[in-house]
């Protein structure tokens, strides 16, 4: 059979589920002292004062802003291409979004358009640090120093990256991270709190705390569910499922079924139950396991990057990411911009290699926040991106495949227009990616 290669892969230690059994059976699984020993290795790995665990990375970022005690209808400044549900979090805890546009070949909140936003009502800045490459942080904070405002990281794709030799989610007032499955750290749910603030720990904790645990039966299920999906998306459990509907989609246009299998955009005006719990003792304990092998599993997807982008260079139809200069990019996706994404996705999925198309939102266009519209060109043209298998688990060979099979679908494509208008000048940037990381 066809060793079929999935867009998305799971990170899991060998033994986490022993571990995890061993936590029910001693009693530990909701509550335990690995909690408060993950938050504390958590905080001393980046060298930060608080790290307070949640349910999810987007109920810490809620907690935070909660904490810092804005007024109602405060200004928050967000990159347009960012995950719904992060301005969502910030209209519900009554506060406003207001979009800046990224640049189009580093997918980031570009800073040179921030201050054109800034109005009398803006509080705080929320960079997200997209698709693991850390934004522009020193000139973030200077915008950020000269016009007092708040910064909070958005760091849910980029654990471990580092900018200028520090790891993202130590520049702001705050940060959150996200433990969710596909995430660098995977716990199958949760996330955490990051800051060097006192105060703001201790208004975080108290919520997190406030809300009631998680039940045996919610923790069984949550982890049933997380390793079945993991197996779904395994090369032989994607062979058999995910590879099938997808080259028969593919015959049918331009069909991605993905859409499918992520959460509805909608309002949060009451937050599911999910998200009010606390986050677990077992969570803890293989997110301790996972913290131990961060550094060494985005190793492996800058290695399997680099392998891309040694191939790819020079082939004219395809543009390779782009990484600012001194930064450890953890390669969360592998963007790629190519002069016919439709076919070149229809063709790699019918040879087993399934790319995705769209994996964050340009959220100054959805209907969910029209009445925070803006115009943001360069968001709404990364939705031509293709981001290739780069994940940790992937084999060298998968990568090798990957690769070979790009190159065979681009290969009678026009060549594509280099992306224009985006504010960082080529003497900025470096490509391939790879060149541009330095080690720490």
């Amino acid at each position: 059979m066809m060793r079929a290669i999935a867009r998305y892969g799971v990170r899991t230690i060998p033994g986490d589920e022993k571990e995890i059994v061993a936590a029910f059976r001693r009693g530990e699984a909701v509550e335990g002292a690995a909690i408060k020993e993950f938050e504390n290795r958590f905080a001393e790995f980046h060298g930060v004062r608080h790290a307070i665990s949640a349910s999810f990375g987007r109920m810490a970022f809620y907690y935070i802003l909660r904490a810092l005690e804005l007024p109602p209808e405060s200004e928050i400044i967000f990159p347009a291409l960012t995950f719904w549900v992060v301005p969502e979090i910030a209209r519900r805890a009554g506060l406003k979004p207001v979009f800046v546009d990224v640049d189009a070949r580093t997918f980031n909140l570009d800073p040179t358009r921030i201050e054109a936003a800034i109005t009398e009502r803006t509080r705080a800045i929320v960079p997200t640090h997209l698709y693991g490459q850390p934004c522009r942080m020193s000139e973030i904070m200077r915008v950020a120093e000269t016009h007092n405002l708040i910064v909070v990281e958005d760091c849910a794709q980029a654990a471990g990256a580092r900018y200028r030799g520090r790891r993202v989610g130590t520049f702001g007032d705050a940060a959150f991270f996200s433990f969710q499955m596909l995430k660098g750290i995977n716990t199958y749910g949760g996330g955490m709190a990051l800051t060097n603030d006192s105060s703001i720990a201790a208004k975080v904790r108290a919520q997190a705390e406030a809300e009631p645990q998680q039940t045996t039966s919610e923790l069984i299920k949550r982890f049933s569910l997380g390793i079945a999906a993991r197996s779904l998306v395994s090369p032989k459990g994607f062979a058999w499922w995910g590879y099938p509907i997808g080259a028969a989609a593919s015959l049918a246009g331009d069909r991605d079924l993905s859409k499918y299998f992520w959460e509805r955009i909608r309002p949060l005006d009451r937050f599911p139950l999910a998200y009010r719990r606390r986050f677990s003792n077992a969570q803890a304990i293989i997110g301790l396991r996972a913290l131990d092998r961060l550094d060494e599993f985005n190793e492996r997807s800058r290695a399997h990057a680099q392998i891309y982008a040694r191939g790819l260079a020079g082939c004219p139809s395809i543009e390779t990411p782009y990484a600012i200069p001194e930064v450890e990019h953890v390669y969360y996706q592998y963007c790629i911009y190519v002069s016919d994404p439709c076919r070149t996705r229809r063709r790699a999925i019918r040879r087993g290699v399934d790319f995705e198309t769209t994996h964050v939102d340009v959220c100054s266009a959805l209907p969910l926040f029209k009445q925070f519209a803006a115009a943001c060109p360069q968001a709404e043209q990364t939705a031509e991106a293709l981001q290739l298998p780069v994940y940790s688990r992937l084999r060298t060979s998968d990568v090798e495949r990957v690769l070979k099979v790009v190159l065979e679908v681009s290969a009678d494509l026009a060549p594509l227009h280099k992306k224009a208008g985006a504010s960082v000048s080529e003497q900025e940037l470096v490509a391939p990616a790879a060149n541009a990381m330095r080690a720490n």
